[in-house]
């Protein structure tokens, strides 16, 4: 699961995690049908990538686009910029005023939004086809012609602040989250947090959203998908309208890329206001290539048969048979071409000690290398994982989004239609070697949360 802040209170974790859970279905239709028939992907002069997504179920259009820049490209110092900025680009251009966007919108009888991610930052609009248009006549105006003002930057800079606390500072988990990244990467790539410290945003200025905004939000850092009711050939002339006279950058972007991370770290020990103390125990899982997704897949149809629901063995073992534990959850960030961080937490019952629930915990990966995985148990998985992916990929909203998350984490949307042979190619014998090669005798980062009593 991938943490992402938004502009307004959406929750797309369930929706990122399964990104890469995916299965080839054809929505409106009893058999299965490849994404690759009915998707069109082309590439503008100017180097801007477009996605179009025929879906004739219902007369609406989604315009998304996605930009490859978030808190990953930050560095010590400068964090929450792509977040901030988030914000800001609703404040109004040259030719739309501060807040006409969304009321525009609205006034349609559509919806829309933005997001946040450590590898992307996008927006989208929920529209009757019939103003598909205007979408996309304002999705290009704000690329180019966006207006920072002091003032508005200051109003938002608070919002943000105000988020972060909520979000964060007042909530012991994401606190720990933190933590546990920063020692996992320093300050690189998934080390820095999306939503930016509350040091940096203090110190944060107009020039430096001026500056990521002119470098990052350009056509060849971009990628727009247009899904629905449309017509292709028409909707290839309003992009061409409107998106064509953009003139791109030529620039390269060098992330803040860590590949040797240390292997001895320090428990992390916290006091906050919790009822319950709570264990987090965690793993640094190496980078994938796209070429290795089944190593991925291995490692996600093994957290689903620990913690997928009352049935997982977490839940059986640790909370209803040994009474050890009062709950247990896995809070897997799935970071694609980069390291991995896989956080197993439990919150011990009353006279169980940390240390006990610790080694029950680590005991259950044992006895899947030691006594196995039963036919029942693994098809039921199997199953579970599948319909639970279908249920996300029935709406034309959780395919541009799958989509979307994708490209921008350049894995590719052609991934979609790989899933059904990849996932027939795992065994039970997979998930015993992953559990092995990944959760027995590695390294990992100890978190105690302590209720407060002071």
């Amino acid at each position: 699961m991938i943490k992402i802040y938004l502009r307004k209170v959406i929750k797309l974790k369930k929706i990122i995690l399964l990104a890469l859970i995916f299965i080839s279905f054809e929505v409106y239709s009893s058999a299965a049908v490849k994404f690759s028939n009915r998707i069109e992907v082309y590439s503008l002069p100017n180097k801007l990538k477009v996605i179009l997504l025929e879906d004739k179920r219902n007369p609406i259009a989604i315009s998304s686009i996605w930009y490859k820049v978030g808190s990953s490209y930050e560095t010590k110092g400068k964090t929450g910029i792509s977040h901030v900025l988030e914000h800001m680009m609703f404040k109004g251009t040259q030719k739309i005023k501060a807040g006409e966007f969304s009321k525009i919108i609205k006034k349609f009888g559509g919806s829309e939004n933005a997001f946040t991610g450590r590898d992307f930052t996008g927006y989208y609009q929920k529209v009757n086809k019939i103003y598909l248009e205007k979408c996309l006549e304002m999705e290009a105006d704000r690329m180019t012609n966006l207006v920072l003002k002091h003032s508005d930057f200051e109003k938002e800079l608070n919002v943000v602040k105000e988020e972060r606390r909520l979000r964060v500072d007042d909530r012991p988990i994401p606190k720990a989250f933190e933590k546990i990244l920063e020692q996992a990467f320093g300050h690189n790539e998934y080390g820095i947090p999306i939503i930016g410290t509350m040091d940096d945003l203090s110190n944060l200025e107009l020039d430096d959203l001026q500056s990521w905004y002119k470098k990052f939000y350009t056509p060849e850092n971009a990628t727009l998908i247009i899904a629905g009711d449309i017509d292709k050939v028409g909707v290839k002339q309003l992009i061409e309208k409107y998106f064509l006279p953009i003139k791109n950058k030529n620039f390269t972007v060098k992330i803040n890329q860590l590949d040797n991370h240390k292997t001895n770290f320090d428990d992390i020990i916290l006091k906050e206001s919790i009822s319950n103390p709570t264990i987090l125990i965690s793993f640094i899982q190496p980078k994938f290539n796209r070429d290795d997704r089944l190593e991925h897949y291995k490692i996600e149809l093994l957290l689903e048969l620990m913690d997928g629901g009352s049935s997982s063995r977490l839940t059986k073992n640790l909370v209803d048979k040994k009474k050890v534990a009062l709950e247990t959850f896995i809070s897997s960030n799935t970071y694609p071409m980069r390291k991995n961080i896989i956080s197993i937490g439990a919150i011990p019952r009353k006279n169980i000690s940390i240390e006990t629930l610790r080694d029950e915990i680590f005991l259950q990966f044992k006895n899947i290398v030691e006594k196995g995985i039963t036919d029942k148990e693994f098809e039921s998985l199997k199953a579970r994982l599948s319909s639970s992916s279908i249920f996300k990929l029935d709406s034309l909203f959780g395919q541009v989004m799958r989509i979307g998350v994708l490209e921008s984490k350049k894995i590719g949307w052609e991934t979609l239609d790989y899933y059904l042979d990849d996932m027939s190619k795992i065994t039970k014998n997979d998930l015993i070697d992953t559990a092995k090669k990944y959760f027995i005798d590695r390294d990992f980062i100890f978190t105690v949360i302590h209720p407060n009593t002071t």
